[in-house]
């Protein structure tokens, strides 16, 4: 079944449609849809939904002197380091995209 294959965790998981191109160095394209799972933890290298300074986005979780920031998969866009507010909300498990 194929929403098994995707969303095992179903009380847990959602799908957002990708706006953007920040992820396309690792195979996300705008207009894609991500599946996203709630956890209790997350590590560093997974990509994450994150809500940081009051705005959502979807980069690489990253660790540098014990302070999480977060890289995106293009190199024209900047590495984002929060200044206010820093919350994971879920991993990304799975990549979605209609021809």
């Amino acid at each position: 079944n194929f929403d098994e294959f995707l969303t095992p965790n179903k009380e847990s998981s959602y799908i957002l449609r990708v706006k953007g191109d920040s992820m396309i160095n690792a195979g996300i394209r705008e207009g894609d849809m991500v599946i996203a799972e709630r956890k209790n933890n997350y590590k560093v290298g997974q990509i994450v939904i994150a809500m940081v300074d009051g705005d959502y986005t979807m980069k690489y979780l990253r660790e540098k002197n014990g302070e999480h920031y977060l890289e995106p998969a293009n190199e024209k866009y900047k590495n984002i380091y929060p200044t206010e507010s820093f919350k994971v909300e879920a991993v990304v498990t799975g990549v979605v995209r209609k021809y």
